[in-house]
């Protein structure tokens, strides 16, 4: 293509470009942009106002060499296939917005080794800290550590806060409480044929697993209902999916069809166990009552709706990132543990109080 006919390529906008317009040094306008709080009120205002007149955008690399920062968090989750981790994941893209900071998206779902990765920093580091949900790395790996290899907290529930590594945090869930309280709900509407749909080979090898917790909960509250925990139905399934819940519900009628209450590992569970219930011509609430544990969006949408465990997800989110920054900051002190709040969500699934 002739010289002349080439479009010529603009210039990104700099530092100095932004200082002209607003009549003021380079070095103050490098103040505004890392948010440095002695500059004055007008002099910020009309630097931000030139920075949005210009487009200047920092350059990430430049950012990073000079603050030993880079804004950005590597969020590290099992799947984004579960609506869960999915619907988690965009809570904490929003509040990390609103906090000046990025997010990167890392799955784990290679299995043990890639967790292990995230614990050693990945081979190459994606961030100034991670928030990591675990599923195969046992207490007893974190027990080994003598400390993270970079600022971390931990979110879920698979772990034990007497074993977290120095310089990380945890945010957890108090999933046998969570699902106690959904079972009770159950039995205080007086349904006592209960089983609960969810069990995983890990169950037994993994006690803090999602499923041990659960199914912990589910006999904690048989027991103080007066009801033998060892004659209630545990319901293994393959995985943690719909197609999962519809086969598992279909095999507890075959060997149960007297049952009159379903407590489900999740709601994706929960949900094709209401497609099978259907199938076999049962009626929910009327005959059998059904609740699930996370709140995702399509429980509102099931038919009928779905009655389950809200974990609070936005204190979890922005509890995780107060202590990050904490600790991408320099704070040095012990582990933390904070708990998140649950709430039962009670929908057409079970019968009225």
């Amino acid at each position: 293509m002739p010289p002349s006919t080439r479009r010529a390529r603009r210039r990104p906008p700099t530092l100095r470009d932004v200082a002209e317009i607003a009549d003021v040094s380079i070095k103050t306008v490098s103040n505004v942009v890392h948010d440095y709080p002695h500059v004055r009120e007008s002099t910020r205002t009309r630097v931000q106002e030139a920075i949005a007149a210009t487009g200047y955008r920092p350059q990430l690399a430049a950012q990073q060499l000079r603050t030993g920062a880079s804004g950005i968090v590597t969020l590290a989750v099992p799947s984004l296939n579960f609506s869960y981790f999915s619907n988690l994941a965009q809570t904490f893209i929003d509040e990390a917005q609103g906090r000046g900071r990025t997010v990167v998206l890392h799955t784990t779902s290679a299995g043990r080794d890639e967790e292990i990765e995230v614990l050693r920093g990945f081979r190459r580091r994606l961030g100034d800290g991670v928030i990591f949900n675990p599923m195969q790395v046992g207490e007893d790996y974190l027990a080994q550590m003598e400390h993270v290899d970079q600022p971390t907290v931990f979110i879920g529930e698979h772990l034990s806060d007497t074993h977290l590594p120095p310089g990380s945090d945890y945010v957890r869930i108090d999933n046998t409480r969570a699902t106690a309280d959904a079972t009770a709900h159950l039995l205080e509407r007086g349904r006592r044929r209960l089983a609960f749909v969810g069990a995983m080979e890990t169950t037994d090898p993994a006690p803090h697993s999602s499923s041990g917790l659960r199914i912990e909960g589910f006999r904690q509250a048989l027991w103080r209902h007066d009801l033998d925990p060892s004659r209630a139905p545990i319901e293994e399934v393959a995985d943690w999916h719909r197609a999962d819940g519809h086969t598992a519900a279909h095999r507890l009628l075959d060997a149960h069809p007297h049952l009159d209450g379903l407590v489900c590992g999740n709601d994706e569970i929960a949900l094709g166990a209401l497609a099978g219930l259907r199938d076999r011509g049962r009626a929910v609430p009327g005959d059998v009552a059904v609740v699930g544990y996370d709140d995702s969006p399509e429980a509102l949408f099931a038919h009928p709706p779905l009655t389950t465990i809200r974990p609070d997800k936005p204190f979890l989110v922005k509890a995780a990132l107060d202590m990050l920054i904490e600790r991408i900051n320099g704070y040095e002190g012990a582990p933390r543990t904070i708990t998140a709040p649950h709430e039962l969500v009670v929908r057409g699934s079970t019968p009225e109080g």
